[in-house]
């Protein structure tokens, strides 16, 4: 199961951290590819980021329990990696209490976490990262087409000009349907199902928004199996049922074979004091693969085996959440998606064209027109013009006379990456709504600053 980080003296400058802390960035790789090819992770620390610590996790399967403690790790531009020892932080048990067992692949199976701030691989700036190693690890079948190195993540907690509270649970906590049968051969008390996580929090007066940063390993993507492994993640905002998120096959080894990023804004309504997240080895809706059978009893869905590693939550103090004034400042998150992601209330006074391929780091800037993308859009500035997942984006009003501490009517922007753009066009006068937590494809609305006179919108 995950759990808090253990207070013990090695652990005591990440306790400081969560404490000092307002915000989680995540990024991580699959590590199929080696020994031929490294990992790769991509993570920036933008301008007014203050690092708190840098941790990374990875996830094996082994033989035995001798796991490969060493990874390394080389910053692109040092000429050299650096070789870096973690320590186990939770491994597969069957039953809640005892020795390691046997999990997936006839295999033991652990999670590793090694904090690496001292070591500089993480400066200010944009960060490459190449992971490789792990040499020391074989399965007891190599047949089972699984090489027992699942991925790696960077987690970086840092601080900025919020005052949002950090959480961080983790450890080992593997699931896999068919385990989840009483009476049958292959039932487990702890391998078919995961235990809930419980993130508890002040309630607060009026809408908010956290940020839930999660590390999942393990998940075998469709080009490993020639088809889907379906799996849900249940977010459970307070007591009311009606709040409750259900992200049905977020998980699909979408950093590489066999690793994700799981990143997801929450809306917390007013009272609310809690979230809790399950992550379920099942279709949605759910379907009894047992039922669904071919006529030579193999099975049609075979729901997804996975390994939870870490979730981290952000949750921000009250803040404005409708705009009533035209506002001089937006402050949005980089989530990632489609046009299709959009959620919000403007109708057809919000344009969203193209597509980033969700992408880990973006480019920023401003366009006069659909067809003049090339043209900046006047008396507007973005102040973080490179964006990483998870990451925040400013844009502020930049105008004169009249026009002076006001967001134009429609704001404007292009975002970039690999090729790729996408432009979106979302209105800012108030006229029409424009509410926190509102989704414009890859950017959720965190914050907004209204003009300082308002008397003359």
């Amino acid at each position: 199961m995950l759990g808090d980080v253990a207070n013990t003296a090695g652990n005591q400058m990440l306790i400081e951290a969560l404490q000092r802390g307002s915000k989680i960035r995540i990024a991580g790789t699959g590590l199929h590819s080696l020994p031929e090819t490294p990992g790769s992770i991509s993570i920036t620390v933008n301008s007014g980021e203050t690092i708190e610590r840098v941790l990374l996790y990875w996830q094996v399967f082994d033989e035995d329990t001798g796991y490969d403690l060493d990874i390394d790790v080389e910053r692109v531009g040092s000429g050299a990696p650096t070789m870096v020892t973690g320590e186990v932080i939770g491994e597969y048990v069957e039953g809640f209490g005892g020795s390691p067992s046997i999990s997936f692949y006839n295999a033991y199976s652990a999670t590793i976490r090694a904090d690496i701030t001292a070591l500089n691989l993480v400066q200010p700036g944009s960060n490459t990262l190449l992971i490789s190693g792990l040499d020391d690890i074989a399965l007891p079948n190599p047949d089972f087409g699984d090489d027992g190195k699942n991925g790696a993540g960077i987690m970086l907690i840092y601080s900025d000009s919020s005052s949002n509270a950090l959480q961080l649970k983790d450890g080992h906590d593997a699931a896999w349907w068919e385990r989840n049968y009483p009476g049958t051969d292959k039932f487990s008390e702890t391998l078919g199902s995961t235990v809930p996580v419980r993130f508890e929090f002040a309630p607060s007066g009026s809408e908010r928004f956290a940020n839930l940063s999660m590390f999942v390993a393990s998940v075998e993507g469709d080009g490993q199996t020639g088809n889907d492994r379906p799996s849900v993640v249940v977010i459970r905002v307070g007591d009311n049922p009606a709040n409750e998120i259900r992200d049905a096959n977020a998980l699909m080894s979408n950093q590489g074979d066999e690793w994700d990023d799981y990143i997801r804004n929450v809306p917390i309504p007013a009272g609310v004091d809690f979230i809790e997240i399950e992550i379920l080895s099942e279709t949605d809706p759910y379907v009894d693969p047992l039922t669904v059978l071919n006529p030579d009893g193999s099975k049609t869905i075979d729901p997804a085996s996975f390994v939870w590693v870490a979730a981290g939550l952000s949750t921000p103090q009250e803040q404005q959440n409708a705009c009533e004034c035209r506002p001089k400042q937006l402050t949005f998150t980089y989530v990632g998606g489609s046009c299709a992601a959009s959620d919000n209330d403007q109708g057809d006074d919000f344009k969203c064209t193209g597509d980033l391929n969700n992408a880990d780091n973006i480019n920023v800037a401003t366009f006069q027109h659909k067809f003049r993308l090339d043209q900046p859009q006047r008396d507007i500035l973005v102040l973080t013009p490179s964006v990483a997942k998870g990451g925040n984006l400013v844009v502020v009003a930049n105008g004169t006379g009249g026009r002076a501490g006001r967001l134009p009517a429609q704001t404007k922007l292009l975002l970039t990456a690999d090729g790729l753009q996408q432009t979106l066009d979302l209105h800012t006068s108030c006229s029409v709504p424009l509410n926190t937590g509102d989704q414009f494809g890859p950017l959720v609305l965190q914050s907004f600053v209204s003009r300082d006179n308002c008397s003359n919108d």
